[in-house]
């Protein structure tokens, strides 16, 4: 994938900051093989929403946008436009990977990312960390960080589990809000 840098992304795209909408902007001559693939090009997308949603296998979408033959993430060009160094993982903090306004994103590790996601759609609890254990006939209280599983024992009732598993996350840091509802990708599709 070739490097863009923040002016070529200006260049390029217009983005809106408050609504996380990038809209493609008339490109020079420079851009193109011939002068009529430009004239085609700004005639069709000039002031047009740019890029198409893209999912992965598990249904998960990102903005993808389109320039000089390669791929990008509307997420991380955002931090281009912005005139910021790219990070390692760009974390969206409402969970919907398709708000791409400023406010929503930010700088992450993968480790920081895990510690904001979604409830996963085969949930069956209501919380996250919580699962049947048929051989004890008890709910099981887990959390998982930095691929270090922690067993925080059995209860008789998912609600005092899913407390148990809420308040040891506080202690590492995650989200507030991390586990307890659906992305809206998710959601769409149940």
């Amino acid at each position: 994938m070739k490097e863009l840098n923040t002016d070529q992304v200006r260049e390029l795209l217009d983005y809106d900051p408050e609504t996380g909408i990038f809209t493609w902007r008339e490109r020079g001559p420079h851009w193109f093989k011939t002068e009529n693939a430009c004239g085609t090009f700004n005639t069709r997308f000039v002031g047009r929403p740019a890029g198409s949603v893209s999912l992965k296998k598990n249904g998960y979408p990102w903005l993808i946008i389109g320039v000089d033959g390669s791929q990008y993430r509307a997420s991380r060009l955002a931090f281009l436009w912005m005139g910021e160094e790219l990070p390692e993982q760009v974390d969206h903090e409402d969970r919907n990977s398709l708000n791409n306004a400023w406010k929503n994103l930010r700088r992450s590790s993968h480790r920081e990312n895990t510690k904001n996601k979604s409830m996963y759609s085969n949930n069956t609890s209501g919380y996250t960390g919580v699962s049947w254990n048929k051989t004890s006939g008890k709910w099981l209280a887990q959390v998982s960080d930095n691929g270090r599983l922690k067993n925080l024992g059995y209860f008789n009732c998912p609600h005092l589990a899913g407390r148990v598993v809420a308040e040891f996350r506080k202690t590492l840091g995650f989200s507030p809000s991390h586990g307890f509802d659906h992305a809206p990708y998710q959601e769409q599709r149940t």
